[in-house]
């Protein structure tokens, strides 16, 4: 038992969050992973969860997963590749990571997540304006910092979207 929870310390997940989300996602994940004996980075992307930058400041889709790709970019030949875990539209980026960074990479999980088709020009193609006609978003909130006539530059998830479309199946966390 304990040889084995020490070939899991060589194993290392990457868990990076989905749309709206931060870090803060896996707030029940890391702990468990780390008491099977797992190293666990729960990271978060620009302008998202704690990190430093605010929307405004992110100019691209590279200033969003900057992040993602700077922890890729630091790993060491030495250390034992990373399993890397996407959610939701990061699906997209672990693709990229994994493609861009495919020799730090054993295998990707995609949670309820995004996963483009293997061969370009036959994937998953989603255009925004065919999106926000699918989806009722309800309560949330969009923010246009580049004016109104230029796509939404953030979005917030409201508590009525949150209730009965994305975590209607968690129970409610009491606390005391």
């Amino acid at each position: 038992m304990e040889e084995e929870k020490q070939s899991r310390r060589h194993h290392h997940f990457v868990l990076v969050h989905g749309a709206c989300h931060g870090a803060w996602c896996w707030y029940k994940v890391v702990p468990l992973l780390k008491q099977a004996g797992y190293k666990v980075t729960a990271l978060d992307l620009g302008a998202s969860g704690i990190h430093p930058k605010q929307v405004t400041e992110m100019g691209s889709v590279s200033d969003y997963l900057a992040p993602l790709m700077e922890l890729m970019a630091s790993l060491t030949g030495e250390e034992e590749k990373v399993i890397l875990v996407g959610h939701s539209m990061v699906g997209v980026a672990i693709s990229v990571a994994m493609e861009i960074f495919a020799e730090k990479v054993a295998v990707a999980v995609y949670v309820a997540a995004i996963m483009p088709a293997p061969h370009p020009g036959v994937g998953y193609s989603f255009p925004r304006e065919e999106c926000l006609k699918r989806m009722d978003f309800m309560d949330s909130h969009f923010s246009f910092h580049n004016g109104p006539q230029n796509p939404p530059t953030s979005m917030l998830f409201g508590p009525k979207l949150m209730s009965t479309k994305l975590y209607q199946l968690s129970p409610p966390e009491v606390t005391p």
